[in-house]
């Protein structure tokens, strides 16, 4: 609600609520269509996910240099590598472990059923640049708060905000692609 305040501070407290509300039901999704990735094959990923633009991701992975795909923390974040992968596209992402070790184990083994391959993001510089070197895919999550020391601030709905140059640094460095990308659930098939 406190962030929702300060991006919006026109909207009234029954309007936050109801953005609050459509989080809740989107993770809800999320985590369905997660329970679902086992079921999910080359064969029948078609019919849950479209690909739109890209012919944007292939230009850039045809330069040979890598990729870095970048998203956010919307949507169906879990399931859009999962679906890459199954569309013959697999990469690696940078995760932090969950606290429960078993919970991260199981997370962490559907999110490779579908051959994504992941990279602890606090141990990640060396096999990032590994990847790219080879012309791999390497996807980043980049919407998290950062530490001052790893961050450079930006605006954010007029509040400074301290969001990770990481990604930047990494792309001027290895001369990879840079590929912004996020999966839309299409609303009226879910209700």
């Amino acid at each position: 609600m406190e962030n929702l305040s300060l991006a919006f501070p026109e909207w009234n407290k029954n309007q936050r609520r109801a953005v609050l509300r459509g989080m809740v039901r989107q993770l809800g999704w999320m985590g369905a269509e997660f329970a679902h990735f086992p079921h999910y094959t080359k064969e029948n990923i078609e019919r849950l996910v479209l690909l739109d633009g890209f012919e944007n991701f292939a230009s850039a992975q045809a330069r040979g240099k890598g990729v870095l795909f970048l998203t956010g923390h919307m949507s169906a974040w879990e399931l859009a590598p999962f679906a890459q992968a199954l569309f013959g596209f697999p990469l690696h992402f940078l995760v932090r472990a969950v606290d429960n070790p078993r919970v991260d184990a199981l997370i962490t083994r559907y999110r490779c059923l579908s051959g994504n391959s992941p990279i602890e993001k606090n141990q990640s510089a060396r096999a990032v640049l590994k990847v790219l070197a080879a012309g791999g895919t390497v996807g980043v999550l980049a919407d998290h708060n950062t530490l001052l020391a790893e961050g450079v601030f930006v605006d954010f709905f007029g509040v400074p905000a301290c969001t990770t140059a990481g990604l930047a640094r990494v792309a001027l460095h290895t001369d990879a692609a840079v590929v912004p990308g996020f999966i839309l659930w299409v609303s009226s098939l879910r209700k």
